[in-house]
């Protein structure tokens, strides 16, 4: 532009300098005004600018102070709002432990969430893993109310991929996706955040608690996250100890209401009504059928209005029926179909699940079947309702079988003196059928002490001069008071069932039956039998239950439920017999694998010295592993 430039600093600021140029300048009059001193004015000018830019910094440096002051009251007042809903939860679970049912404990747990921690809506989904789908029970409308959702059934591969991953590949408890679509009623309703608490039993999920902010559109923070995980975890462990007491009562209650049936035709007509007042099945009814399964007879039923009725006039073969064979495929077990007709006389009153469950005895022969549908309320077939079914299934077998038995001793007796000599080998076989069940323990079908007792009469009955190998094997369950505090009681007597169902394919030859002598304490009478062969035995044994692979996270030895054996065999003449002395050997060598580290068979041998005119003694004794 010509002339000469200057720069003059307004601001010599280290973050920040401001300069002040100026183009074009006539060199005489700059030379004329700096004489004059009529730049001086410029250094106001600095002075001024400086001023305010302090000032500027100064309320920022304020303000930024006043935010991390307002960040860390809020920090505190929420930490401090956490511990008060941490006490909260806590609170709530003292509360939700004493609930008298499941269905209480479902709308409780909605409401808590809701009125007691503080979140928009929820609604508690239980997962059905053998049909893909979960279903309601309570849950939350658009205006907050609390609604029953126990006609609400939802295929699995409905939900969004991070729920289907968060379930399924990940140990997460809580899930929260934001900018979510929001339901009610299936439909849409608005948008905002979606949360999933997952509720476990160990590795098994048994649904979860969906949430949202559909109301008031607040987000979600880190401290309600954690608030909320905690609540889930204690709704998990209260609702499996919650479902055990409450099928434990469901059992006893079912089992003192049946024992009261004088006859089979009243075991029936009770059974159902149990069933519809009880256990919530819409209808039910209960058929006698054949050894071979032929035909259906009719018993007791509900009408299509849920009335109990005498179905006696009831009778079909067995033959080209899909739900049938089925049951007859997996007997005791409780076998369904969805969306199909259901049927009553023969005809077609509507459409939904039928489901079905074959009695079989003792002997595994087909007794009965019990039928059941959801024609009058619709309600879903839950995996719960399905075990409530199975279960009682179970109890009714019992009380059949036994009132089958009372039945026939009282038709024995009204009859002893017409038909004496016919009579009475039919009443000595039912007797004997009564005295067999006296002497077996009804949890694993094999010997009690009873067994064990009568069995030890018969030796003893046994006269003779002869030298006969006696030997006891023990089989002790390793760890099974932790099992029974990791997975509950019910799942401890299915591992006795099991456990006892392998001992009994061992033992099935002539005389010889696997007793148990004590909760998990089994012990097994053999004769004319070698060491070697004993020996072999336990180890078949020991082996069988580990390959089982009954899941026991607490056992030392394994990673599966155990056994520890003990064994001992001695000479005896049949006329002196011990019974106590074998026992106390090979329960030494049970401790003896105990005290090695379990899951192992251990022995001791004695070389004895037979007096055959009066005692045996003991010369030498030693320990022996397998």
């Amino acid at each position: 532009m010509g002339g000469e430039s200057y720069v003059f600093m307004l601001d010599n600021h280290p973050e920040c300098r401001t300069y002040l140029m100026i183009e074009a300048v006539n060199e005489s009059k700059y030379q004329s005004a700096a004489e004059n001193s009529m730049f001086d004015i410029l250094q106001l000018f600095a002075s001024r600018w400086q001023c305010v830019r302090a000032e500027t910094d100064a309320a920022r440096e304020y303000k930024n102070r006043d935010i991390k002051e307002a960040k860390y009251l809020d920090a505190i007042k929420q930490r401090e709002q956490f511990i008060d809903n941490m006490k909260l939860v806590q609170q709530l679970a003292v509360e939700m432990s004493n609930l008298a049912s499941l269905d209480e404990l479902h709308r409780f747990a909605v409401e808590s969430i809701r009125e007691k921690l503080g979140f928009d809506r929820a609604i508690l989904l239980l997962l059905d893993m053998k049909k893909r789908c979960f279903s309601g029970t309570y849950g939350t409308n658009e205006e907050g109310d609390t609604v029953s959702e126990h006609h609400t059934q939802y295929d699995l591969h409905q939900l969004e991929e991070d729920y289907i991953n968060a379930l399924f590949e990940g140990e997460q408890s809580l899930v929260i996706v934001d900018d979510a679509p929001l339901y009610s009623a299936g439909k849409v309703v608005g948008q905002g955040w979606n949360g999933m608490l997952i509720l476990r039993d160990g590795d098994e999920i048994i649904g979860w608690v969906a949430l949202d902010n559909y109301i008031n559109r607040l987000s979600i923070t880190s401290y309600q996250k954690q608030m909320l995980e905690s609540f889930g975890s204690l709704l998990a462990q209260i609702y499996i100890r919650k479902r055990q007491e409450q099928n434990v009562r469901m059992l006893h209650a079912s089992m003192v209401e049946l024992s009261r049936c004088m006859t089979i035709h009243d075991v029936c007509r009770s059974a159902v009504a149990y069933s519809i007042k009880r256990l919530g099945i819409d209808r039910l009814a209960v058929f006698l059928t054949d050894p071979e399964c032929t035909y259906m007879q009719g018993t007791w039923g509900t009408d299509i209005h849920g009335n109990v009725v005498d179905e006696s006039y009831y009778r079909s073969e067995t033959q080209d029926r899909s739900i049938v064979n089925m049951a007859r495929a997996h007997p005791n077990e409780v076998v369904f179909e969805e969306s199909v007709p259901i049927y009553h006389d023969f005809n077609i009153v509507g459409f939904g699940w039928t489901a079905m469950t074959m009695l079989t005895n003792n002997s595994g022969e087909p007794i009965a079947f019990i039928a059941a549908d959801n024609l009058i309320k619709r309600t879903p077939l839950t995996s719960q309702l399905r075990e409530m079914i199975r279960m009682f299934a179970s109890n009714l077998t019992e009380v059949m079988q036994k009132t089958s038995a009372q039945e026939a001793v009282h038709q024995l007796n009204e009859n002893l003196e017409k038909e004496v000599k016919s009579r009475t080998r039919e009443l000595q076989q039912a007797n004997e059928k009564l005295d067999l069940m006296s002497k077996m323990d009804p949890l694993t079908r094999l010997g009690n002490r009873r067994m064990l007792e009568h069995l030890l009469e018969d030796l003893c009955c046994k006269h003779g001069g002869d030298v006969v190998e006696y030997g006891v094997i023990l089989v002790d369950i390793d760890h099974f008071g932790l099992f029974n505090n990791d997975y509950g009681h019910l799942e401890g007597d299915i591992a006795l069932m099991r456990v006892g169902n392998i001992l009994k394919h061992h033992a099935e030859i002539g005389d010889e039956t696997f007793c148990r002598i004590g909760g998990e304490e089994f012990v097994l009478l053999v004769t004319n039998k070698t060491e070697q062969q004993i020996a072999t035995l336990a180890e078949c044994i020991r082996d069988c239950i580990e390959t089982e692979k009954i899941p026991h996270k607490s056992n030392t030895a394994s990673e599966y439920l155990t056994v520890s054996i003990g064994y001992h065999v001695m000479p005896f003449e049949q006329n002196n017999f011990n019974f106590n002395t074998v026992y106390d050997s090979a329960d030494k060598a049970l401790y003896l694998a105990k005290d090695q580290g379990r899951n192992l068979v251990r022995g001791v041998t004695d070389d004895l010295i037979i007096d055959a005119s009066k005692k045996v003694t003991r010369s030498s004794a030693r320990a022996t592993s397998h």
